[in-house]
């Protein structure tokens, strides 16, 4: 129990024999229950799970190696089913990258601005220049900007998975389509947008040891890329149906529409080379009337 509400950590894992004791040990006193998804493990992490004693209640779901983020959504398909509203549940990856003591300063975060998310950024923690591989925040840097453009909202660290959010976040998204692979973090926080839940940001320390990322670069920047698009597409579309700022919106989708009859009509000859110019120009005023929309609701340090 922490500030009067139960505390619950989803705690993913596939093949984490060698960490998973230390995440679950490092967990404060406040966490009343974890719920570990073993998601197709083929090593002894069950075991490790089992032979480490914990003060909380703890739960193990088992699926089948459809991702890590089906994983979380089946963690967060359990709480729902045992908690209220009000209740607090967090995403700690059971590969230990993700520092325990930051856990109650992210809830602590999320009660004093009356957020319904707040998601770590270890872009803005003093020791990540140290900690982060350079190629790491580098394509971490340039799928934040997609993850910006797709949701309307600014966000620094998009792919930290590690997050504080209340359950009714939960029960109001129970019926989203899941992203199951490692791009549910951007997916998420896409959703989240498109519902208008405030999402704070806070520092977390970078974590990096001798664990080995199970990401494929080429696979995962073409199927989250092609997701990007697909929910940038239909938040916009959605966006004209309902809520506010519906002229400023329009005119942000006559420019993108803009920006893409530019690069149709010189790749196919209709018009000189040169109207290329017009297609950056469309998509970045298209981008700034889309955020003066959407920029309340956005992401901060």
């Amino acid at each position: 129990m922490w500030e009067g509400r139960r505390l619950a950590v989803v705690m993913p894992a596939r093949n984490e024999e060698a960490h998973i004791a230390r995440a679950l040990r490092s967990l404060p006193s406040e966490v009343d229950l974890i719920v570990v998804v073993n998601d197709g493990s083929t090593d002894a992490t069950i075991e490790a799970v089992e032979a480490t004693e914990t003060a909380a209640e703890r739960v193990v779901l088992q699926r089948g190696g459809q991702g890590v983020g089906a994983a979380v959504a089946m963690g967060f398909d359990h709480v729902m089913q045992v908690w209220g509203p009000d209740d607090l549940v967090a995403v700690m990856d059971g590969d230990a990258q993700m520092d325990a003591h930051d856990l109650l300063p992210l809830c602590q975060r999320l009660l004093t601005t009356q957020a319904d998310v707040v998601k770590g950024n270890r872009l803005a923690h003093g020791e990540v220049r140290r900690s982060m591989p350079f190629l790491r925040r580098l394509a971490n840097r340039g799928l934040a900007v997609l993850t910006t453009l797709a949701s309307g909202r600014r966000v620094r660290d998009a792919q930290c998975g590690f997050v504080v959010l209340r359950t009714e976040v939960l029960q109001r998204t129970k019926d989203d389509p899941v992203w199951s692979g490692y791009g549910y973090v951007n997916h998420r926080f896409i959703r989240w947008a498109r519902h208008g839940f405030r999402v704070e940001a806070h520092p977390v320390r970078p974590v990096y040891a001798e664990e080995t990322s199970g990401i494929r670069p080429v696979r995962f920047f073409f199927s989250v890329g092609a997701m990007f698009v697909r929910e940038h597409h239909a938040r916009a579309f959605a966006s004209l149906g309902s809520g506010p700022g519906r002229l400023s919106l329009s005119a942000a989708l006559l420019c993108y529409l803009a920006g893409w009859a530019a690069v149709f009509a010189a790749s196919t000859g209709m018009l000189a080379p040169s109207v290329l110019a017009a297609w950056p120009v469309a998509w970045v005023l298209a981008h700034a009337l889309d955020r003066s929309v959407h920029a309340g609701g956005r992401a901060r340090i």
